[in-house]
């Protein structure tokens, strides 16, 4: 079974995830780059898998890409692979419980989670943390159509270069659940967040995010 490490999406940082989002140059090796976006890779002791992280500045203010991760109904026009997502559990706007499902390619079957998100105020640096964390816990029952994962941690830092710009990092180990073929968990794990970071870059564009974060528009 080949196991690979690919990002998805959102939300609670743990205490197992130190090591994710550190910046390129710590054992990690480019695997893709394009349009300002890099992508790295790296072994994970103890794991089959490599974690990967994407790496893009961001011109808007860090607010205003907050605002694009609270939309949650607008991921599947924008988020890498994604194909569907639900909001589970709203405990407030910085803390739900998504499902979210992940679109592959045939004859292998999409993926889904349950992911436990949060956004936390960052430190000295990072302004806003999103972490995530897939959970075993059955909230929503599992479909045939899909493979369930329940190994999935990761998480995103939104660090405030200057008033309009902002530096994302989105980091994810997972485990895939199942038998997926070496090239198209090669190309997932490349493309998702490449994909991802590219398609935030288009969204802090609509004026509807500056509004939600009450800035104007300079």
């Amino acid at each position: 079974m080949i196991r690979y490490v690919f990002a998805v999406m959102l939300g609670v940082l743990f205490c197992s995830l130190p090591a994710l989002g550190a910046p390129p140059g710590q054992g990690w090796e480019l695997a893709k780059q394009g349009e300002g976006i890099e992508v790295y890779t790296r072994p994970v002791e103890g794991m089959d898998a490599k974690e990967f992280l994407g790496v893009a500045d961001v011109d808007a203010p860090v607010d205003v890409v907050l605002e694009v991760f609270r939309d949650v109904p607008s991921f599947p026009g924008w988020y890498g692979f994604c194909r569907d997502i639900q909001v589970v559990r709203d405990f407030s706007d910085r803390h739900k419980i998504v499902y979210f499902v992940l679109a592959t390619q045939w004859p292998t079957k999409d993926r889904d989670m349950v992911i436990d998100v949060m956004i936390e105020e960052g430190g000295d640096k990072e302004k806003y943390v999103l972490s995530m964390k897939a959970l075993k816990e059955e909230l929503v029952p599992r479909s045939r159509k899909y493979v369930r994962m329940t190994h999935m941690i990761g998480r995103y830092t939104l660090t405030e270069i200057d008033t309009d710009r902002t530096h994302v990092t989105y980091t994810v180990q997972s485990d895939p659940a199942g038998y997926i073929p070496a090239a198209l968990s090669n190309m997932l794990a490349k493309d998702q967040p490449y994909l991802t970071l590219k398609g935030l870059r288009e969204m802090v564009k609509e004026d509807v995010y500056y509004e939600r974060a009450g800035l104007k528009r300079r």
